[in-house]
Order: structure tokens, then sequence, then C-alpha cells
């Protein structure tokens, strides 16, 4: 797993400037690009529901820190 308990995720700073996508991103484009990046999966669809689940766990484990948008 690459962030076990969403360690070093950083939810909080999004969306911001994402180097890897060159544009503004949302944790969900993170989320689909390390799945299709070093895992070589399929991306999942915006409204898929197990997309949502992995953004409600990231935060959910990042729960009390402060948010932060666009910091690098």
């Amino acid at each position: 797993m690459c962030h076990p308990d969403a360690a070093n995720t950083h939810p909080e700073t999004y969306p911001k400037y994402q180097v890897q996508l060159g544009r503004v991103a949302l944790l969900r484009d993170m989320i689909n690009w390390c799945i299709e990046n070093p895992v070589r999966g399929k991306p999942l669809a915006d409204g898929d529901p197990k997309l949502r689940a992995m953004e409600a766990y990231i935060y959910a484990q990042r729960k009390g820190t402060p948010l932060d948008y666009g910091k690098k």
C-alpha cells in the first residue's frame, strides 16, 4: 500500500497546482493519478462510489488538520 492510513496524502491542501498533472487538481484527480501511474490500474469515474469512499477515508484520517488550500 502506498499510503497506509492515508499517510502523506495532505487532502487539506487541495485544490492546488499539481506538477504531475500540469494543472490545478482536486484530491480525486490525484487518487486517480496514483491508480493509473504507480499502481497501473484503470481510473475511477468521478461519481464512482469507490472514488468517493477513498476521498472520504483520506479526509477522515486527516480529521482535525487545518485546511490550507493551495499549499505545496
